[in-house]
């Protein structure tokens, strides 16, 4: 089954489990004040997007830190994840995108004038086969303008063998009897489980954003339990 299939299967009860995790919520709205925090000497209102927006909790992130007067469009590959997106209420700028972020380019040019202020992407990379990461990343700075910033946040824990047994123990003793519980697609639970472990480390993904161009990559990690396992990292397309 295609991976976008598999998220429409769990799109109904992502919410739920989310509202399970502790931090999810607050890690979100810390990288995109962070990213808006950047962005403050952009003219108003800013141009964002949220690239692998899921249901839109990150999108709603992104308007509580920018603004209800933000452009705001959100992509995503899974059509069922878009319908729990579309459903909530949004300001009249916000749109949401059914599309691969392989897409973005062509996305960017039906639905953009020029390139956006920002871009931000939780939980994006690691589902974008590896060869095609390069290409994503280097898609994101075209869209982003000349001293554009771009938030990018995900669990990465390769390299470093705590992080990785802490993140199999709470896949496997909390998350996915979670998800039998609530009935919400363990499988897409189990890939998480392995996609996180085959993701980019910081260092992988910090050598593919220089190699796109960005500069002045920040990088900092979540608390609690997720220290070490959830990072952010805040780069700027030069001017």
């Amino acid at each position: 089954m295609q991976l976008a299939e598999q998220f429409d299967r769990a799109a109904d009860r992502y919410d739920l489990l989310t509202r399970l995790n502790p931090g999810y919520h607050r890690a979100l709205r810390r990288a995109a004040d962070a990213l808006v925090g950047r962005l403050h000497g952009a003219a108003s209102p800013l141009t964002l997007w949220d690239l692998g927006c899921g249901s839109g909790l990150s999108t709603d992130a992104v308007l509580a830190a920018a603004g209800p007067d933000t452009r705001v469009i959100g992509l995503d590959a899974s059509a069922g994840m878009l319908a729990q997106a579309r459903a909530k209420s949004w300001p009249p700028g916000v749109s949401f995108v059914q599309a691969l972020a392989q897409d973005l380019p062509e996305v960017a040019a039906r639905e953009l004038d020029g390139p956006a202020d920002g871009a931000f992407a939780a939980y994006l990379l690691r589902n974008v086969p590896e060869h095609q990461r390069d290409e994503v990343v280097a898609a994101v700075r075209d869209q982003v303008r000349a001293g554009g910033w771009v938030a990018l946040q995900d669990y990465h824990v390769k390299g470093d063998r705590v992080a990785s047994a802490v993140w199999t123990v709470v896949c496997w003793g909390v998350v996915t009897p979670l998800a039998f519980v609530v009935r919400g697609n363990p499988a897409i639970y189990r890939y998480l489980w392995r996609s996180v472990l085959d993701n980019d480390s910081t260092a992988q993904l910090t050598a593919r954003l220089e190699h796109a161009g960005f500069t002045d990559l920040a990088w900092s990690t979540a608390g609690g339990w997720q220290r070490g396992i959830l990072h952010t990292v805040l780069a700027r397309r030069p001017s």
